[in-house]
């Protein structure tokens, strides 16, 4: 009796056993095709909570490839939390990584394969309690000649004489800047009005744009932080004495000196979160001619803030003007600044102010928000940039 007792047992726990390998290899049966990844071509899957996917690539000795997993479609509530392994052919662990990209997305930047054969890509969700939809993306020979494939973050500051003190700001220059020799396009980028220079960088906005360079999914662009400080929260708007002044006068021209930057509208836009997407529209309106894009994400505009020669939702609506930039206006559904939002997009539809707005099924005036669209806001900036940096002017020497 207790051999036969011992005997079911083990064979129960051998049925448990196979019964959990099945399960654990239907996971990984979702995905598509033959799980083979192809170099260039994003794929969608989804991950259970602390469940692992595995692909396959082709790579020869030499190469040098990059690896993003990243949650898709983007969703400011998502709890997934990836990362990603790259094997040899031998099965030995070469490259690995979590949350180099934005948020909490993964990838391995530039990764140069030591032998011919068949590596494998290991997507984990580390969230163990919850799933979500992933996109998984592998590229060949992103980094051929380039000493900085995700770009590179400046931190600098100006002496103002509009402020009176000096004016922390950054500068993100895109992936291989440094050997290309061309100035490139860009946008400034304000912070809210609780925050500071390292409010977009704290999103994730050098890791999205160096991500969408490399996928070939974005134009290499340069990107400019501002600093406002107590100028930027001032409701002050006289002539040489308000953050418009700054950003125009003394901001502009320095970056676009000190670094390889285009100085034409058509090489030029401005944006902003809450308090900074009010400047942005402030700026862009009474300056028409500097800008070719203007973006407001979650802007916070106010019927008192400002003079209606200055206020935002009163320069929408004089009678006839046609801005020559592109805009963009955004929120989420549960936007505490939802109402002078909307009034401002009505005020551009009946003055005939061709404008795209969006309006995103969740979200709040928050971080997460904006982070989960950095994507959206930078493929609205950089459309009308080149992927092919060749036929951008050239960058004088001295400038970084």
């Amino acid at each position: 009796m207790r051999t036969t007792f011992i005997t079911r047992t083990v064979s129960i726990l051998f049925l448990l056993i196979l019964c959990s390998f099945a399960v654990s290899v239907r996971a990984q049966s979702n995905m598509q095709g033959d799980n083979l990844l192809i170099f260039g071509e994003p794929i969608a899957a989804d991950l259970a909570g602390g469940e692992q996917d595995f692909w396959t690539f082709n790579g020869t000795a030499g190469q040098i490839i990059a690896v993003s997993a990243e949650r898709f479609p983007p969703d400011p509530d998502s709890q997934l939390d990836l990362a990603v392994d790259v094997y040899d052919p031998a099965g030995t662990l070469i490259a690995s990584d979590d949350n180099s990209a934005p948020g909490t997305d993964a990838m391995i930047w530039a990764l140069q394969l030591p032998v011919d054969g068949v590596y494998t890509v290991v997507v984990r969700n580390i969230t163990t309690w919850i799933g979500g939809n992933y996109q998984v993306t592998a590229v060949e020979n992103a980094f051929a000649g380039c000493f900085s494939p995700q770009g590179t973050m400046f931190e600098a500051e100006m002496q103002s004489v509009i402020v009176g003190h000096a004016v922390r700001y950054r500068v993100y220059m895109p992936p291989c800047h440094e050997s290309t020799g061309v100035r490139y396009p860009y946008v400034i980028l304000m912070h809210g009005s609780n925050s500071d220079d390292r409010h977009w960088d704290r999103l994730g906005i050098d890791e999205a744009i160096g991500r969408g360079v490399v996928l070939n999914r974005l134009p290499p662009m340069a990107v400019v932080l501002p600093f406002g400080g107590e100028l930027a929260n001032t409701n002050t708007f006289r002539q040489g004495a308000s953050w418009e002044y700054v950003v125009i006068d003394e901001l502009m021209p320095l970056v676009e000196s000190a670094y390889c930057l285009q100085n034409t509208a058509a090489g030029r836009a401005i944006g902003g979160i809450s308090r900074g997407g009010f400047w942005a529209f402030e700026i862009a309106f009474l300056n028409p001619d500097v800008f070719g894009a203007l973006g407001g994400h979650s802007p916070f505009f106010d019927l008192y803030h400002a003079p209606p020669d200055h206020n935002p939702l009163d320069l929408t609506q004089v009678p006839g003007i046609q801005p020559p930039f592109r805009i963009w206006m955004d929120r989420g559904k549960d936007d505490y600044a939802q109402l002078n939002i909307d009034r401002q997009h009505n005020n551009m539809q009946q003055n005939n102010i061709p404008h795209i707005f969006n309006l995103y099924a969740t979200g709040r005036h928050e971080d997460a928000y904006w982070q989960s669209h950095l994507d959206d806001y930078l493929n609205f900036y950089g459309e009308n940039w080149s992927m092919d940096v060749s036929g951008y002017p050239l960058c004088e020497p001295g400038a970084q």
